[in-house]
């Protein structure tokens, strides 16, 4: 797949400049790339260039793709989601037998892909428990996956939701009261008596043995790093409430991921999820 990481990587000649002319073609230093416009569609062309300054000499020219292997969007989209151009590519090149596509932008900017491939979109799992509705680390990366800030990062995000409300009752014990769940709250309720099922993480448990020692009770496992509930198949970020591992990168099942603390706002969220992606692509 070839898709120039930015829009400048692009230049466009006209006929009477034809790459293949013998005379010598000037492009701006950031080219990697000219579209050929012509009468029947376009043709798009790999070139190198020497020389210093503004302006630099094209050397070699290799033809990507010519007019029959050429498909235009109409849509007009937001050329800097790499992952959105990606899938868009791969349906049309499918649909319409093409090897490359032409977007543009709202800011009439043009960009490419060639032979899009949608195996290189990385696609990561947001672990995360509810209720509370919605679960808030997942519904946070939705709100900024739509604003388009990893735009550039040419990721996808899929969900891994664990139902706390599964475990409900009289006896259970939940950490906050926030929830809304059936049962008792350690951080609200007395606990008498024994016999209770204790739903949370290290630091419920001690909490509840500090508050309640020698008492007898079953203990649910839910810290996403040790829950099998919580198991990841694929590169992750989940939460945790204990701040020192916020930012931590850690393997669960093979896979990569991250954490971030449990109270953790959109800013964090989306500096998290950057360490992790330049962790992956290394």
């Amino acid at each position: 797949m070839i898709f120039p990481e930015e829009y400048k990587n692009i230049g466009f000649c006209h006929p009477e400049m034809h790459p293949g002319a013998d005379e010598k073609i000037h492009v701006y230093f950031l080219s990697k790339y000219l579209l050929e416009e012509t009468a029947s569609g376009f043709r798009l062309y790999e070139i190198s260039h020497s020389g210093a300054g503004f302006l630099r000499t094209v050397e070699s020219v290799r033809l990507l793709a010519s007019e029959n292997d050429i498909a235009v969007c109409d849509a007009v989209l937001n050329i800097k989601n790499r992952t959105l151009l990606i899938e868009k590519a791969a349906g049309i090149c499918k649909q319409t037998g093409a090897t490359t596509v032409l977007f543009t932008g709202f800011d009439r900017h043009v960009t490419f892909i060639h032979e899009p491939d949608p195996s290189e979109i990385l696609d990561i799992q947001v672990i995360d428990v509810f209720p509370p509705n919605p679960p808030w680390l997942s519904d946070c990366i939705d709100r900024l996956d739509q604003s388009g800030i990893f735009g550039d990062l040419q990721i996808r995000f899929s969900k891994k939701l664990i139902d706390l409300s599964v475990h409900q009752g009289e006896n259970t014990i939940y950490p906050c009261r926030s929830s809304g769940l059936t049962g008792k709250f350690l951080d609200s309720d007395k606990i008498e008596g024994n016999g209770f099922k204790l739903v949370g993480c290290d630091t419920s448990r001690t909490v509840f043995e500090t508050l309640y020692p020698n008492t007898d009770y079953e203990f649910i496992e839910m810290c996403p790093t040790r829950s099998l509930a919580a198991k990841p198949n694929k590169p992750f970020i989940m939460r945790c409430c204990k701040s020192e591992n916020s930012g931590n990168i850690i393997e669960i099942n093979g896979h990569k991921g991250i954490i971030v603390h449990w109270g953790a706002g959109e800013y964090q969220i989306s500096e998290n999820i950057r360490k992790l992606v330049a962790e992956l692509r290394k």
